[in-house]
């Protein structure tokens, strides 16, 4: 495999991953909402590779009641574009219910210069009644079939993090972490563990400034991936994956602030820049910068 490839192909994971993860602001966006008063979240991200700036993550969330809408978009692009190019764009919506996410529909779809992909889900109480892939998913040999029980108890990966951000913001680094959460995003079935590694001091731009709990996230495939395949086989062994989380104690719950995923040629790493709280409480907005 080429360099070229190899660099294309890992980029790829990193959207992916990067994808998977611009769901913990968006997420906390409907958590602001249930315990602040607040409608509307605004939330960027900046994209690093090997310490080179790639793109930016714009995420919406808004709340009427307990339902939520979520909405998110990628850019990435290297040595503009010529070498790499990727648009994502994500939606959910749902319901959150004991401080758990229902959701109701779930679309993801990406572009590059030479390819593109669409998912659309749709469920009923945690479970998938309705999936569509466009492209249709190629059949490969060694691939992991999908049963209906792995499309049971599992939330998207846009509303999965409200999972992890929905516990106040008074808890240890232990209670901040610990979690498993089961994920179906239309191709695979997957869970993500989370457990406390560190505390690290951190000075955010919007104005936090104090201690970040360091969680360890790990990769558990379980169905859908393909045995074998190098990519999944780094991704399940890799122990370095973080996410670091913040207390935002204007909204009662902690938030991500980086988060940080080893590849198998370097490091791409998603560090928040800005939060815009707009609250039905307030004429404007509590902008959090």
């Amino acid at each position: 495999m080429d360099a070229r490839r190899v660099g294309r192909r890992s980029i790829s994971f990193t959207a992916a991953i990067a994808a998977l993860m611009l769901v913990a602001t968006s997420a906390s966006g409907g958590e602001v909402a249930a315990k602040s008063g607040a409608r509307k979240v605004t939330a960027e991200y900046s994209i690093g590779f090997n310490g080179m700036g790639i793109g930016t993550f714009k995420l919406w969330s808004d709340l009427n009641n307990t339902e939520y809408s979520l909405k998110g978009r990628a850019t990435i692009s290297v040595l503009a574009g010529i070498l790499f190019e990727w648009r994502g764009d994500t939606a959910s919506s749902g319901q959150v219910m004991a401080k758990l996410p229902r959701p109701y529909a779930y679309s993801f779809g990406y572009r590059t210069s030479d390819r593109g992909e669409n998912i659309n889900i749709r469920f009923a109480n945690n479970i998938v009644e309705e999936i569509a892939v466009t492209p249709p998913q190629r059949q490969a040999p060694g691939r992991v079939p999908i049963m209906r029980k792995h499309m049971q108890n599992v939330v998207d990966p846009l509303s999965a993090l409200v999972m992890l951000t929905n516990i106040g913001s008074n808890h240890t680094g232990s209670e901040v972490c610990s979690r498993r959460i089961p994920i179906f995003d239309g191709k695979a079935r997957y869970d993500l563990k989370l457990t406390y590694k560190a505390t690290k001091p951190v000075t955010t731009p919007y104005g936090y400034t104090g201690p970040a709990y360091v969680c360890k996230v790990k990769f558990l495939p379980i169905a859908g991936h393909r045995r074998g395949d190098d990519e999944n086989d780094f991704a399940a062994k890799n122990e370095g994956m973080e996410l670091w989380m913040v207390p935002l104690a204007q909204a009662d719950l902690y938030v991500p602030y980086y988060i940080y995923v080893p590849t198998p040629v370097g490091s791409a790493t998603l560090t928040s820049s800005s939060i815009e709280v707009e609250t039905s409480r307030e004429a404007g907005s509590a902008l959090i910068r």
